[in-house]
């Protein structure tokens, strides 16, 4: 059991500084600016957050921003955001936002783009044969006088980790078959496509039952040292959301005409 247990600590090591290591979602590639972009200098609100975790939404917020500066937009620091929508609009969640107009926040803030994000799951669940650790968010970008969506992408993921093939086979059988349901009541969810499609990205096999507790004392060990609490997750749900998502115009001058 020694043996095993130090395998599995050793799978969660590598795979945690790898992703920790990696800081950015963007990864080793470069990409150009855009002159025609309508957006130069944006906002990153207040997350959205559906779950119990604060810590989660704040990460996710903190790699989000790092995104947009690496794509060369002008992003306001979030104290300065938050700040600003706490004083002039008496704002401090995400989910304060969607009662007032995506045009009277750009203006609050003095931003030409706004983005928008949504936290639906950030959850880690160990209960021996059966254990999930899963992330779904969304995120939109909006252009702050007309209110446009420009861009827009959700999705989830997951990890598993069960006992024996046969466990395997059944999780993922059961997990390919289901879909999730997007929250209605969250307002401009809609917007984004993508919320209700899951998509698994590891399967570790535990061969003994005894291996789950190694693993859950395991990962509170390495978590509580890094601070990388579903950070694995939260890096491939951002790599796969934000890929798409169009460049800044970065210094240069805009096009004319």
């Amino acid at each position: 059991m020694i043996r095993d247990g130090l395998r599995l600590l050793g799978l969660i090591l590598i795979s945690l500084l790898l992703f920790t290591g990696c800081g950015a979602t963007h990864g080793a590639y470069y990409i150009s600016p855009n002159p025609y972009s309508p957006i130069r200098t944006v906002a990153v609100l207040p997350i959205y957050n559906a779950t119990n975790d604060v810590g989660g939404a704040e990460l996710i917020r903190k790699q989000v921003y790092g995104e947009f500066v690496y794509r060369h937009y002008t992003v306001m620091p979030l104290e300065d955001s938050d700040r600003l929508l706490r004083e002039k609009m008496g704002i401090t969640l995400g989910g304060q936002l969607g009662y007032t107009t995506p045009q009277a926040v750009a203006k609050a803030l003095g931003v030409d783009g706004l983005v928008y994000g949504y936290l639906l799951n950030f959850d880690d669940i160990i209960t021996g044969v059966y254990n999930v650790k899963e992330v779904r968010a969304g995120f939109k970008l909006i252009e702050g006088t007309t209110g446009d969506v420009l861009w827009a992408r959700g999705a989830g993921v997951k990890s598993f980790y069960v006992g024996g093939k046969a466990g395997t086979a059944l999780t993922l059988l059961k997990e390919i078959g289901s879909g999730s349901e997007v929250p209605s009541g969250m307002k401009g969810i809609s917007d984004i496509p993508g919320l209700d499609r899951w998509y698994i990205i590891r399967v570790i096999p535990l061969r003994k039952l005894e291996e789950a507790a190694v693993l859950s004392i395991g990962e509170e060990i390495i978590t509580s040292i890094f601070r990388a609490h579903l950070k694995f997750e939260t890096n491939a749900l951002l790599r796969r959301i934000l890929r798409a998502l169009p460049a800044g115009p970065g210094n240069r001058p805009r096009a004319s005409g």
